[in-house]
């Protein structure tokens, strides 16, 4: 087993203040599989469903797709992060990273 670190960017799909999809999932999803494609970025993609607090006090549940991305990346995930919020209207994304012990076989 080798060391290596997983990256999960967490991104909701309806807009905050119309409460609706402007840029549709499988929209966003296309858009992300053809950035990784292009810098050659092992990835994967997951649809969730999530809940958080909204700022005005509304508890909302929303539709929200996971990207994972593990391994070594030149990739900065913050500076990604960022562009994905602006590109659907969001005022924040979600963004882990985790410590993993991989062996694939």
């Amino acid at each position: 087993m080798k060391g290596s670190t997983e990256y999960q960017i967490f991104i909701g799909c309806n807009d905050p203040h119309l409460n609706e999809e402007i840029v549709s999932e499988r929209q966003l999803r296309e858009m992300v599989s053809s950035f990784f494609e292009r810098n050659e970025v092992d990835f994967s993609m997951l649809s969730v469903q999530g809940g958080y607090l909204h700022d005005d006090g509304r508890f909302v549940i929303e539709d929200s797709l996971c990207i994972n991305i593990i391994g070594d990346s030149d990739l900065d995930i913050i500076r990604l992060g960022r562009s994905l919020a602006m590109f659907m209207g969001q005022e924040t994304v979600l963004i882990t990273r985790n410590a993993l012990l991989v062996d694939f076989r």
